[in-house]
Formats: structure tokens, C-alpha cells, sequence
């Protein structure tokens, strides 16, 4: 496998124009063509990033090259990966494990309202996205300090083969200093003394406080507290030698609370953990409800908050805070629930599983009332986040189509729900709607074939050329173009 970072190349750029004798004002400034380009408004940090050429040097954590701007340029930059990766995310700096942070564009009828974009890390393993900051300089500093939050062994990423948690001292590293620079102020301290270096963790609580990296830091903290002995050093072959199914170990292990007496027993009588291993004190869940209500706030597109949250809302018996949650949960894309770090993955596998986590909890446990929070959300009251189901279906409906009485695939039935949706919406005039269908369509569950994704792009194309969101448009066409070439449909 080739290098993803390959077309991460360092171009000649505007600044060849003094080698050959022109005025360096001859070119127009990297950020003014990247605008221009992709019709984004970027933020002073970004346009630094590109005008003071940062992203020549190598960086000095596992985010390492910079997509160069004259990459970004092309009509199909070689680091764009559809369709795993969302049609609005575009790749600014990659990870030689082929992971990536992305510019994510908002939902097209909010970037007038505030910030047009966020950064995020996109993982090439499974498609799977989390925000790491408001801006490229929270998502290096989170890049920074991961290696030394709690947890820092179950990464976002599989770890690059650069040793990223070395000390670097002011003045020695680009990234660093341009980092530090356009970080802001009341937390730049933290990145010029590099806090994280030191044994104290007062750092975290104080990047919390200030809406520093506060999703990505929750997850961590959230992924902290679930930990314990028991899923750390119980494996499948234990569970096969007992004659233990490996879901429902998943399952005890994701709350300790609720590992039956007589298999504790037994893994202790013979010899698989320690008693203390299963100790149910080792996790916190109340601070993970207050961790989980937090993130969902800041990010209500993310769905392992809103599902970790309906969880420990249903574990302490208010089934209607938890329906609301989990209702919510399911509005969120299935690449947004970290399941597998968060180990709500046994929900979804199994004879009994479900697409989604939350929809587990609604179809299995009665006294989460169905009808509770069922309803399309008051779209004057709430901006809607990009990447999520559509404000207009109703969950019920939704829950419908997860359940697949009929049988067959669940991605192909929901492809055709939301296709179906975007074609109402299309006909009656609500445009935006219609791009939002069209991107639960093919980036809810995934779709399947893959072939699909092609005209599912160009769809994508000329409904956002339709609804004026022009960013949208331009990022889709590029995916699709990259679609073609990759794969030639």
C-alpha cells in the first residue's frame, strides 16, 4: 500500500515567483485561493497556516504532513477518500496510518449564523469521525496532549510509528510555535509551557472550562471512567473455554453493574481474573452522565454521548430523560459512536442487535415509552447539525426502518427511506431538507453497494447547487470526481 501522505507534496507555490525575478505580490495569497476555491471563509489560524507556509516543515506528533494548498487546489487531490469519507470533509493534515484532521463544513444554513466549519479526526479504519477542536490550532494541541490524558492507550487512531509524545522546546518545531500562537489566550500557556509534560492534570480541567477541545478530551475522560480489569484482561478464549458467549462478556464488561453473581463466580473459581477485576466501583457513572450531557450539548451530531447518556438516564430509572436521549442518539450518524473504544459495540452485533445503540434500548426495554420524544424536531427552535437524520423524520419512522421486520438489507432499506424523503422534499420546495436526506442517505449506516455512492454524489451535486449551499457543492463535486477516478464509476 502506497503512503497516504504521498500527494501531501511541498509545491514551488506563490514564493517561486521570487526566483524568478517577479514581485512576490504577483501571486495571489494561499488563502485567498483555497477561499475562493471552495467558497469557505477561513479562520485568521488557517489562513496564517497557508500564507506563512507552516505546513512546509513536518509536524512533531502523529499528525505529521500537511496537505499542501496546491494539492488542495486540484480537482482530485489524491488525500480526499469518498465514500467513507463524508462529502464535506475535506483532509488537511495526515498520520502515515492514513488518518486524518478534516475541515468539516457546517450545516449549509448555519455557517452564516457562526463558525462555517470545525476540524475533525477521520479514521481510515472504519470511516469513524470525532472533532478535535474549533480550529486546525485546538486540533494539533489535542494532537499534542493525547499521548497524556487517561486512556491514552485507546487512541483515535492506530498510533504512527514516530515516537509523538517527546518533549519539543519552544522555537524548535513550526507546528508548535504556530500552534501556541493562535491558540486562544487565556490557554496558550498551557501549550507554551506544555503542561501535559508535568504530573498535575489541572491543564485538562482548565481547556474544559475554556471550550478548548472539550468533545475530544470528554471522550477520553468518558472512555477513562467505563475502563476496568475485567475487558482488560479477559480474552475470547477464556470466554470460549467456559462456554461463555464473547457479546454477553462485552456486555457485563461494558457495566460491571450488571455481571450475574453466578458467572462472577465463576471467572474467579477458575482463575480467569482477580475479584477486584470485576469490581463494579471501578467505574464512575455519574461522572460519565455529567461528561456524556456535556459533549451532547456542545455536539448534539455525536452519538456516543447521547447514547451513553440515555443509558445512565434509564440506569437510575428516569426512562424519560433516557428516551429523549436515546431519540436523539439516533439522529446521529453510526461513524459518530466510537462503539468499539466505548464498548457499546455489543449492542449492535449478535441475534439481537441493532444498527444503532440507542435503538437497541427502545426496541428492548419496555418501559422506555416509544411515543415519548417522538417528535420531528421544531426547526425554529434548533439549528440543525450537519451530519445527522434530518430534523423533519419522525424517529418512529426511523425506528421502522431499523427493526427490518421485512427482512433484507437495513442500509438499502434506509438508503431507499431517505432517498424516498429527499424526492418529497425536492417536489415541495424544501431544498435543504433534501441535501440533509441526501446525506443520511449514503452517511447515516453507510449504503451498500458501493457502486451507489456514485450516483448518490451526483445527486448530492445537484441538490446543493439547487439549495445555494455552495461549499457543500464544491466539496461534493470534488468527492464525486475522486469517486470516478479511484474507482471508475
Amino acid at each position: 500500500m502506497s503512503d497516504p501522505l504521498d500527494d501531501a507534496e511541498t509545491p514551488s507555490g506563490p514564493n517561486a515567483s521570487v526566483q524568478s525575478g517577479q514581485s512576490l505580490d504577483a501571486a495571489p495569497k494561499w488563502s485567498d485561493q483555497l477561499q475562493e476555491r471552495f467558497a469557505v471563509t477561513l479562520q485568521p489560524d488557517l489562513a496564517s497556516w497557508f500564507d506563512d507556509e507552516v505546513w512546509r516543515s513536518p509536524g512533531n506528533g502523529e499528525f505529521v504532513v500537511a496537505v499542501s494548498p496546491e494539492t488542495l487546489l486540484k480537482s482530485v487531490p489524491d488525500p480526499v477518500w469518498p465514500p467513507l469519507m463524508p462529502p464535506n470533509f475535506l483532509p488537511l493534515v495526515g498520520s502515515h496510518a492514513g488518518d486524518w484532521l478534516c475541515l468539516r463544513l457546517s450545516d449549509g444554513e448555519n455557517a452564516a449564523g457562526g463558525a462555517a466549519y470545525d476540524l475533525c479526526h477521520w479514521y481510515h479504519g472504519g470511516g469513524d469521525w470525532l472533532p478535535w477542536g474549533n480550529s486546525l490550532a485546538e486540533a494539533l494541541l489535542f494532537d499534542q496532549i493525547l499521548p497524556f490524558l487517561p486512556a491514552s492507550d485507546h487512541r483515535h487512531a492506530i498510533p504512527s510509528p514516530m515516537d509523538n509524545a517527546r518533549s519539543v522546546q519552544p522555537g524548535t518545531n513550526a507546528w508548535q510555535d504556530w500552534m501556541t500562537r493562535w491558540l486562544p489566550e487565556g490557554v496558550r500557556p498551557i501549550a507554551q509551557e506544555q503542561r501535559w509534560q508535568s504530573e498535575g492534570t489541572g491543564w485538562i480541567d482548565d481547556l474544559l472550562n475554556a471550550g478548548v477541545c472539550g468533545v475530544a478530551i470528554g471522550c477520553q475522560l468518558v472512555i477513562d471512567e467505563l475502563s476496568n480489569e475485567l475487558t482488560r484482561h479477559l480474552m475470547p478464549a477464556d470466554a470460549n473455554r467456559m462456554g461463555l458467549a464473547w457479546n454477553d462478556i462485552m456486555r457485563w464488561g461494558f457495566d460491571l453493574r450488571t455481571l450475574p453473581v453466578e458467572i462472577a463466580n465463576r471467572l474467579q473459581d477458575e482463575g480467569a481474573v482477580q475479584p477486584g477485576a470485576m469490581d463494579p466501583a471501578q467505574q464512575n457513572w455519574s461522572r460519565i452522565e455529567s461528561l456524556c450531557e456535556r459533549t451532547h450539548a456542545l455536539a448534539p451530531e455525536l452519538a456516543w454521548a447521547a447514547e451513553l447518556l440515555g443509558y445512565c438516564r434509564m440506569q437510575r430509572e428516569d426512562f424519560s430523560g433516557a428516551a429523549v436521549a436515546f431519540w436523539a442518539s439516533m439522529r446521529c450518524s453510526v461513524f459518530t459512536d466510537q462503539s468499539v473504544r466505548l464498548r457499546t459495540h455489543w449492542a449492535t452485533s449478535g441475534a439481537e442487535g441493532m444498527a444503532k445503540f440507542g435503538a437497541y434500548w427502545m426496541s428492548h426495554e419496555s418501559k422506555l415509552r416509544p411515543e415519548s420524544g417522538d417528535t420531528s424536531i421544531d426547526q425554529s427552535k434548533a439549528k440543525p447539525p450537519a451530519n445527522a437524520v434530518p430534523a423533519s423524520v419522525s424517529m418512529s419512522e426511523y425506528l421502522d426502518c431499523l427493526q427490518n421486520r421485512e427482512g433484507g438489507s437495513v442500509r438499502s432499506r434506509l438508503t431507499t427511506f431517505f432517498l424516498e424523503r429527499a424526492d418529497q422534499n425536492t417536489a415541495s420546495g424544501q431544498h435543504a431538507e433534501a441535501v440533509r436526506c441526501l446525506y443520511a442517505a449514503g452517511w447515516d449506516l453507510g449504503t451498500e453497494p458501493m457502486t451507489l455512492y456514485a450516483d448518490l454524489l451526483g445527486r448530492l451535486v445537484n441538490l446543493t447547487q439547487v439549495a445555494g449551499w455552495t461549499s457543500h457543492e464544491i466539496l461534493a463535486r470534488m468527492h464525486r470526481d475522486c469517486f470516478r477516478k479511484r474507482y471508475g464509476t
